[in-house]
């Protein structure tokens, strides 16, 4: 089989590549860190993939404040121009959104609801076959925390290096954590018989009821010294996936992992 994976570059997308290749898969990536500009029209693929796993986009909320325009850029036109560039040969894509696209209400997850409705509307207008993922929380190995995005491995870089960190709002925020592997799992099943996924359900996956932990209780967890700073806009009290994939739950406890 012959795999697309934008934002290949990524920290989903490595592991993303790898598993793919580990299959005997031939890859074909593209990302702006290695010069494939998803956000302008995109010449044809040689060879032409079977399937196309797209995970370009940005990932940071606060960014996405700081400055709408490159976020709707690099997510919004990216997608589309993917969407657009599988709609003639019909190569079926496999979206990765995120569950902040349930409220839409800052730019990121404007941005990703956006992506949603283009998708949704290629696969009504055009028969595409498109699934939809709204991830939560991912985090695992070689991902680039930082105070922005990536908050579990921030966490952990604060632990090993012994700097106190600043938990925004009252730290009752709760997420359940997903671990890179069980949602590359997914993806690979999904790549793998796309047909079976083209439903036009969106799959709203996390971490599960097990994996669901506070801010306050990683911190405790991990013995961070911390203090607590002004809420973020935009950051939800609670965001728990349904995982309503009938096929697939996570496998990886967070305090396992950790």
């Amino acid at each position: 089989m012959i795999v697309l994976v934008t934002g290949s570059a990524g920290f989903v997308g490595k592991h993303t590549v790898r598993a793919f290749e580990d299959r005997g898969d031939e890859v074909i990536q593209a990302d702006k860190v290695t010069g494939q500009d998803l956000t302008l029209p995109i010449e044809p693929w040689h060879p032409t993939p079977d399937v196309i796993v797209h995970l370009a986009a940005t990932c940071s909320t606060s960014g996405s404040i700081r400055d709408p325009m490159t976020t709707f850029r690099d997510t919004v036109l990216s997608a589309v121009n993917v969407l657009e560039a599988a709609r003639i040969p019909r190569i079926p894509v496999i979206v990765t959104s995120s569950v902040k696209a349930r409220d839409g209400m800052t730019p990121y997850g404007a941005a990703k609801r956006m992506v949603e409705l283009w998708a949704t509307e290629y696969r009504t207008a055009y028969n595409l076959p498109v699934v939809i993922n709204r991830p939560g929380t991912i985090y695992g190995p070689g991902q680039e925390g930082s105070p922005e995005s990536g908050w579990i491995s921030w966490f952990l870089k604060a632990k090993a290096e012994g700097f106190p960190i600043v938990v925004n709002g009252d730290g009752q925020q709760m997420r359940d954590l997903l671990h890179v592997s069980d949602y590359v799992r997914l993806l690979v099943k999904q790549a793998t018989n796309p047909d079976r996924y083209n439903t036009g359900t969106i799959y709203d996956v996390g971490g599960g009821a097990r994996n669901a932990v506070t801010v306050n209780e990683i911190v405790e967890y991990l013995g961070l010294t911390h203090t607590y700073g002004p809420e973020r806009y935009g950051d939800a009290k609670e965001y728990i996936g349904l995982n309503n994939v009938a096929d697939w739950s996570p496998a990886v406890k967070w305090q396992d992992e950790l």
